[in-house]
């Protein structure tokens, strides 16, 4: 069935629903398409970022570790001992990033452990900034779909990719 069919049935069946019902209806009809097609793979594992609306497309989801940068990014600490500590954090924050990238190249069960670890003692350590703390506690709660390249490191740490490919293809039309 094609889209102007599936629309055609939408507007016949249940005409008077929203803007935002319609498209939650749509994406979970891509959803379920997507799972019964025999033509293509189904994906097992999807780099995304936190959306609710990914958590259902795969059996696994790693998430995009730039995404997860962009939340540290919107703190604007007032007070100077605050900014410092914010610093200090997001270098420690994209140093860890590489040691990931570089895990991904020569993974071993030794260093997955010590990522491990060391995610724990980056995210799990109080600060003393109580917003960048609180953010931390968030980020921790995601450990398995951050650290999900452990188990997987052919999977990628980010989806800027293909969120830039689906921007262009979706410029163009």
């Amino acid at each position: 069935m094609g889209e102007s069919e599936f629309n055609h049935l939408l507007n016949k069946y249940v005409p008077k629903l929203g803007a935002q019902q319609v498209t939650r209806i749509k994406e979970a009809a891509a959803i379920v398409f997507y799972h019964q097609q025999t033509d293509c793979p189904v994906v097992q594992t999807l780099c995304c970022d936190d959306a609710p609306q990914f958590k259902l497309i795969t059996a696994d989801r790693a998430l995009c570790w730039v995404h997860e940068g962009r939340h540290y990014k919107k703190l604007s600490p007032v007070f100077h001992c605050h900014q410092v500590i914010l610093e200090q954090f997001l270098d420690d924050f994209w140093d860890y990033y590489r040691e990931l990238l570089a895990y991904k190249n020569a993974p071993s069960p030794e260093a997955a452990l010590l990522l491990r670890s060391k995610f724990l003692l980056l995210f799990e350590t109080p600060s003393g900034y109580e917003l960048l703390d609180e953010r931390k506690q968030l980020t921790a709660t995601k450990v398995s779909e951050l650290l999900r390249v452990l188990e997987h490191p052919e999977l990628p740490l980010h989806n800027n990719p293909a969120e830039l490919a689906a921007r262009t293809c979706c410029a163009a039309t």
